[in-house]
């Protein structure tokens, strides 16, 4: 992004949205206020990645990994196994997006499901322990009656709202079965002989997940790829912010750019990511948070 200073950076970025909107014959009748409001937003998205990118190069706790330790972070955990334990990683990665949990809960969903609520198990759910299991669906379904009969009930995040744990043992089913029939994470997110750019290839592995893993919609299968391309697990970058399908997101751009077609608000959204020098992941999420309050800043996790 063109300015790191939220105090005054704020203002330039209001100014540089105005210019924008300006440039492309965009009406620009918002209150002044909404548009610092949506900077702040951007600002808040970019800090976010910020964040993570520089636990990249940071020294991790190997606790982070357990899920009985208070250590546990998911994020860190990935980070830690993505260059000794590929695999590992990627379905952390599933697990995370899957429950929408973080830090403000303590990972209460992630270590209750990473732990293997109420399958005995001696270790973690890890991916090879998953793929051993004589019985998966039957395994999975007792898992899904332990996670719901558990005190507290684990919760997914607002992303995740509205799923139900009672849809948990397909959606894992039919995500082992996806990535078996693709031969493996690696050979899926890391193929070879990928002749496609970063874009394309998150093109590409968009409409597969899409097809293949059930209630994985546009936000799961966004957020995923996202992340799998920000940890390095795949190379991957968003070719766009996927708005067409998008509730708040396309919320967002509406009262930005106006009543304008899906096409020509992802453009936008795109346009307007590209000239501030923003990711499309963070245009994505600012707008979002940006139209649930326009004229105040509120904070999102």
């Amino acid at each position: 992004m063109k300015f790191t200073d939220t105090s005054d950076s704020s203002i330039k970025i209001a100014e540089d949205i105005r210019s924008y909107l300006q440039s492309n014959n965009l009406a620009e009748n918002l209150p002044t206020i909404t548009y610092e409001v949506l900077a702040l937003q951007l600002i808040e998205s970019e800090e976010a990645n910020a964040r993570i990118q520089a636990l990249l190069n940071s020294e991790i706790d190997p606790e982070s990994i357990n899920p009985e330790s208070d250590k546990f972070d998911p994020i860190k955990a990935i980070i830690s196994l993505r260059h000794t334990n590929y695999d590992e990683a990627c379905w952390l990665s599933f697990l995370l997006i899957y429950t929408d949990d973080s830090a403000q809960t303590e990972w209460a969903f992630m270590k209750k499901l990473y732990g293997g609520e109420g399958l005995n198990l001696q270790s973690p759910l890890t991916w090879q322990l998953l793929n051993e299991q004589p019985s998966l669906n039957e395994r999975l379904e007792a898992l899904a009656v332990s996670l719901s009969q558990s005190y507290p009930k684990p919760k997914s995040g607002h992303h995740r709202a509205y799923e139900s744990l009672s849809h948990l043992p397909i959606v894992f089913s039919s995500y082992v079965d996806f990535i078996d029939e693709q031969g493996g994470h690696k050979a899926l997110f890391r193929p070879v002989d990928n002749a496609l750019d970063r874009q394309q290839y998150f093109k590409l592995l968009y409409d597969l997940i899409r097809q293949n893993i059930y209630r994985f919609g546009r936000l799961s299968t966004y957020e995923y790829l996202c992340l799998l391309g920000k940890l390095g697990l795949a190379e991957v970058a968003p070719d766009s912010c996927y708005i067409a399908e998008a509730g708040g997101p396309k919320r967002g751009a509406k009262l930005l750019f106006g009543m304008l077609s899906n096409e020509q608000l992802d453009e936008h959204a795109v346009g307007l990511a590209d000239y501030l020098e923003i990711g499309y992941q963070e245009m994505e999420a600012a707008l979002c948070h940006w139209q649930k309050s326009p004229e105040r800043f509120i904070k999102y996790d």
